[in-house]
């Protein structure tokens, strides 16, 4: 019996596939004579539609849906721009994309709720990394989350002798052209609720281990960039 997420899938590779073949093959066909089509290289951004729809057409709640509305969004931009249907230049719409970073690290920073007291200090962590690298070792026996943005950079967090008493902890992780990795012990749950747009995020510790055992939600945005798993 197959099950809906997978045909859902397939339908998605499938839809993606089938319309990079038929530009390529068209591009091929007037490359050879076969067929002559004025200026095909107008039509690329279609590559980036047939991308993002078939992130769109995933299962509600799959990971990389908000990526792909973005890809569709950016490559039905480009179309009607090359086609001569919009005027306005995408490129002159950079500085909205630094706007909405800014926008993303203060709505990080202001705005969540106040976090419970901590037993110790060691029971939350924050790191911060810019155009560079940083690693925290945290082993305290009730950890209960804490932050993680690395910008141009790479934050690694190692988790392996600590401890979740409350039965669940979260990590707010933000990647930007950077990397966040996360190494934690086996027997805990990791629940990944992250937005990637044109990045990742990735357990890979293969099977989780005891789904009974202790949860780690890591939640967040990598964009460009990545925030990865491991035992």
């Amino acid at each position: 019996m197959v099950e809906a997420g997978t045909v859902s899938r397939n339908a998605s590779r499938l839809f993606a596939g089938l319309v990079i073949i038929v530009l390529g093959g068209i591009a091929l066909l007037d490359n050879f004579g076969v067929i002559q089509i004025h200026d095909i290289w107008r039509f690329w951004p279609l590559v980036l539609i047939a991308i993002g729809l078939s992130k769109l057409l995933r299962p509600s709640g799959s990971p990389g849906r908000f990526g792909g509305m973005i890809l569709f969004g950016v490559g039905l931009w480009l179309l009607l721009e090359n086609l001569g249907v919009w005027p306005y230049d995408l490129g002159n719409l950079w500085p909205l994309f630094v706007i909405l970073i800014g926008g993303w690290l203060v709505w990080t920073g202001f705005g969540r709720g106040p976090h419970p007291p901590a037993s110790d200090a060691s029971s939350r962590m924050n790191s911060f990394v810019i155009l560079g690298g940083t690693e925290h070792h945290n082993n305290s026996p009730d950890f209960q989350g804490g932050d993680a943005t690395a910008i141009l950079g790479g934050c690694k967090i190692d988790l392996r002798q600590a401890g979740i008493k409350g039965g669940e902890a979260v990590i707010d992780a933000f990647a930007l052209w950077g990397g966040v990795e996360i190494l934690v012990p086996r027997e805990w749950s990791v629940i990944i609720r992250g937005t990637p747009i044109l990045g990742a995020f990735e357990d890979k510790r293969g099977p989780s281990g005891q789904a009974a055992g202790p949860r780690l939600i890591v939640r967040g945005a990598a964009i460009m960039g990545g925030v990865e798993i491991k035992s």
